[in-house]
């Protein structure tokens, strides 16, 4: 609690309380995603089940990084290497021109954005 004005402390308790709510709704978008992403019944082959279930297990993930202006919420899916290629979860999102796409991540934050407004602002 603050008792005496001081725009420094005002600001870092805001920040504070920010990056707190900013973890919860990461948190929640990722746990959107991954069920959605595991209620993916097509293809329904074993090669693909087991996919979907690696990365809605291993490599699905948030993170929430603090900057000078700016808090960032990232849902998707982590990098397994630092060389790059790695599109996991992609194409499953968009599909291609073999597979159709099944989102699961737009759909996880677009279809909440009431709540997640309601988790960033301490609700």
């Amino acid at each position: 609690m603050i008792t005496k004005w001081d725009p420094e402390a005002v600001r870092k308790a805001a920040l504070a309380d920010l990056q707190t709510n900013a973890e919860i709704a990461g948190k929640f978008v990722e746990t959107e995603a991954r069920r959605r992403l595991d209620a993916i019944t097509s293809p329904d082959n074993r090669r693909a089940v087991n996919y979907r279930h690696y990365l809605s297990k291993f490599l699905l993930t948030y993170t929430v990084e603090t900057l000078a202006k700016a808090i960032i919420i990232r849902v998707g899916m982590r990098r397994r290497s630092e060389k790059g290629g790695d599109h996991h979860g992609f194409y499953i999102e968009t599909g291609s021109s073999t597979a159709p796409a099944h989102p699961y991540l737009r759909p996880a934050v677009f279809d909440n954005a009431s709540e997640i407004v309601s988790l960033l602002s301490g609700g």
